[in-house]
């Protein structure tokens, strides 16, 4: 029981860089069909959970830009910066996600972003990108 916490544990807070470095373990954990490792902090990976978060919000379309990188991680957390609407009404906006497992999943700005740095519980390393943006 104790070693199923601590993997766990060890899940949520895989995704740790502000780069693209592959931090994913990618093999299942034996003969349970259960698959760990972290959630990738890159272009295709926050491109899908920016695709299913537009969903979530109202069926909008949303992107993110090919280039420059519109998004950050740090420490299991990610923001990113993808473009909503069409035409003169498209607008960038922020979403912020946090890693459970290999997934990205959408969290309310809200909730997890205090009024300062040491209230919120997005990392430090993100909190202006997150909570201080549009």
């Amino acid at each position: 029981m104790a070693l199923a916490t601590i993997a766990s544990a060890a899940v949520l807070f895989g995704c740790s860089s502000d780069d693209d470095t592959d931090t994913t373990s990618k093999s299942p954990t034996g003969d349970t069909g259960i698959v760990t490792g972290s959630a990738e902090c890159d272009q295709a990976s926050l491109e899908k959970a920016v695709e299913d978060w537009g969903k979530a919000n109202g069926g909008q379309k949303a992107t993110l830009p090919a280039s420059p990188k519109s998004y950050r991680c740090a420490d299991g957390w990610a923001v990113a910066f993808p473009n909503v609407g069409s035409g003169e009404g498209e607008i960038t906006v922020t979403a912020v996600f946090e890693a459970e497992g290999q997934f990205w999943i959408p969290k309310d700005r809200a909730k997890v972003c205090g009024s300062t740095a040491a209230e919120s519980e997005v990392p430090k390393a993100l909190f202006k990108d997150a909570c201080q943006t549009n």
